[in-house]
């Protein structure tokens, strides 16, 4: 495959697949990071005092951390919608470099020949745009992971700040129990 613009975009794809990677694995490690503080949460609950601030900072808690996971499992599980995409293969309408395209084909055999027949190096147009095809879906994954992504860290935040203003402020009121008792 001759040209630099192949090498640029191949340079781009193996950029955006290590954002989407690195993407999920973030997710996976807010959810767990996540898990530890609600199982110390549940250990501390039951030595909370119950009053209008406690069960203010529940009710944000609770609130922040559904969001949390609600988002952060959509970083790791995006839904998009289907585009219908035009292609100009003709009544051929797969597309050989997306996993959604390469699944369309009915065996190995036959998406080996559609490769074989495509020559690429008559066709550089055609394999451009293909290529770039696939950067671009991989770069829109992308941006919604990582917007999904910002949220869930925004709600974490708020989660694990409600939490320890909850573990604080009943150490706080047992310490001053203490020195009035």
């Amino acid at each position: 495959m001759p040209g630099h613009s192949f090498q640029l975009l191949f340079h781009i794809l193996q950029s955006e697949q290590s954002i989407l990677s690195r993407t999920d694995q973030k997710a996976y490690t807010l959810l767990s990071i996540l898990g530890v503080f609600m199982v110390f949460f549940i250990v501390y609950y039951r030595l909370l005092f119950h009053n209008v601030f406690i069960v203010g900072m529940l009710v944000v808690y609770f609130g922040a951390a559904f969001i949390t996971i609600w988002n952060l499992v959509h970083t790791i599980l995006p839904r998009f919608r289907r585009e219908s995409v035009e292609h100009e293969e003709g009544n051929h309408r797969l597309d050989p470099t997306f996993f959604g395209g390469i699944r369309e084909f009915p065996t190995s055999n036959e998406y080996f020949t559609y490769l074989k027949d495509m020559d690429l190096d008559q066709d550089e147009d055609r394999v451009l745009r293909l290529v770039s095809r696939q950067v671009h879906s991989l770069a829109l994954i992308n941006s919604a992971k990582n917007a999904y992504l910002r949220r869930g860290v925004y709600s974490f935040i708020i989660a694990i700040g409600a939490e320890l203003l909850m573990i604080m402020s009943t150490f706080i009121q047992k310490g001053l129990e203490s020195l009035s008792g």
